[in-house]
């Protein structure tokens, strides 16, 4: 049987920690090994130039600079970190302003939706089966079952409102007009 000592161990070296880091403009090769270094308080397990934007009049996560890159790098660490922390260390150690730098999980929305979708082949309409369409039950939305369900449920809410109001419903009885003994009985068209 195995050990507390060893259960912590195990739980700890299979953690992985992914961070993006996102720095704008342009980066020397000086700059990349300070953020490696103050990185290996973390003990890096990859480090990985992604990709360099081109030059954008508005970068993406960067809204106070104009007309410059973005570096974006790829990092996992064995030990956890959080993003604040991260971007601090850097913006302080690499000596880059704050508004250049952006650490984010690859797991946040907003970079979810930055991953290119996967390419299709062909116009949607040329499939006239279209086997992307989930599969629906008509039944669930509308039919005879549907028109009962609504009915009861009225019928329900109207009792409700009923005893809400003080008005006793004999049982074996609805809950029309005529049956909760409400004033006039007459039809408006006919007068009967």
């Amino acid at each position: 049987m195995k050990t507390l000592k060893e259960y912590i161990t195990e739980s700890f070296n299979d953690k992985k920690y992914l961070f993006k880091i996102k720095i704008a403009g342009d980066i020397t090769g000086d700059t990349e090994d300070k953020i490696k270094t103050i990185l290996e308080k973390y003990k890096i397990e990859n480090f990985n130039k992604n990709s360099t934007t081109p030059i954008q009049s508005l970068p993406l996560d960067f809204p106070k600079l104009r007309n410059t890159s973005v570096n974006i790098y790829d990092v996992t660490l064995a030990y956890p970190a959080t993003q604040y922390e991260l971007h601090e260390y850097i913006c302080n150690g690499a000596k880059i302003s704050a508004d250049a730098v952006v650490v984010r999980s690859p797991f946040e929305p907003t970079e979810q939706y930055q991953i290119p979708a996967e390419e299709r082949k062909g116009a949607l309409l040329d499939d006239p089966d279209y086997k992307e369409l989930p599969k629906i039950k008509s039944e669930d939305y509308h039919g005879e079952k549907q028109v009962q369900g609504l009915l009861k449920e009225l019928a329900k809410a109207s009792k409700e409102r009923a005893k809400e109001q003080g008005l006793k419903i004999p049982k074996g009885e609805g809950t029309t007009a005529k049956d909760m003994g409400e004033g006039n009985n007459k039809s408006p068209i006919s007068g009967k």
